[in-house]
């Protein structure tokens, strides 16, 4: 998950900055937090205008004004959840075509800031989650919804992802304790499937999103097959 701070003012941009960080530190949370001084600025970060999904705007800047660089933002990336920091309620009306979450009125303090973010963790919770696994030398931290499914091979585990596969030597045991509560389910031995990426069922495999087979352990298929038919039924009466 990615931050995005917008804010033509040192010493308020600064105050903001420093209120997401402790709020994302005091939960124990570590966005990438991308800070700019323009919305033309912003507008030209096309991968920031892609992956992130809280912003946080000022109104009243030189050049195009936060209202605007959010009805831009808007037209390709419908998730995104807007804050507008402001020195007035002018604009009130505008923030209704791009759907704000709410008004910072400045000076704007931390307790503020800690009931948005508490509304977009809400939101967003799944983007928050992730594990740490040490990989070769490096500590990697990887969000629960990007792990596909993980794989047991000669006592290593291979976590995949959409974009990479990450080898690491914790077991499949300690990991699987870490998805307590989540859309993970044990399918064999070897295997942990994230049911997100799931597209079909057959006899004795789950088949992945990008082609991946994952197989099922034949002494318990049944409860399986089962538990991830329920999980289906309950996403879709949430949706």
């Amino acid at each position: 998950m990615k931050v995005i701070l917008c804010e033509d003012v040192a010493e308020c941009r600064e105050t903001l900055y420093s209120h997401i960080k402790k709020y994302f530190t005091q939960n124990n949370c570590h966005p990438e937090i991308s800070v700019y001084e323009t919305g033309e600025a912003l507008l030209a970060d096309s991968y920031a205008l892609r992956s992130a999904g809280i912003a946080f705007l000022d109104i009243y800047m030189p050049g195009i004004n936060g209202v605007d660089v959010a009805r831009k933002i808007r037209e390709t990336n419908e998730d995104m959840v807007f804050t507008f920091t402001t020195s007035s309620l002018d604009h009130g009306l505008d923030s209704y075509a791009v759907e704000a979450l709410q008004y910072l009125v400045k000076p704007v303090g931390y307790a503020e800031v800690e009931r948005v973010l508490n509304k977009c963790m809400k939101l967003f919770s799944d983007s928050f989650k992730a594990i740490e696994v040490l990989s070769g030398r490096l500590t990697v931290r990887i969000p629960l919804r990007d792990i596909m499914y993980i794989e047991k091979f000669d006592h290593t585990c291979y976590i995949h992802t959409p974009m990479e596969t990450i080898k690491n030597y914790r077991s499949l045991n300690e990991l699987e304790r870490e998805f307590a509560g989540e859309p993970f389910l044990r399918t064999h031995r070897s295997f942990i499937v994230n049911m997100r990426y799931i597209e079909d069922i057959a006899a004795n495999e789950f088949i992945m999103t990008n082609g991946a087979v994952v197989s099922i352990r034949k002494n318990n298929k049944l409860a399986i097959k089962q538990a991830y038919r329920d999980y289906l039924f309950k996403h879709s009466r949430e949706m």
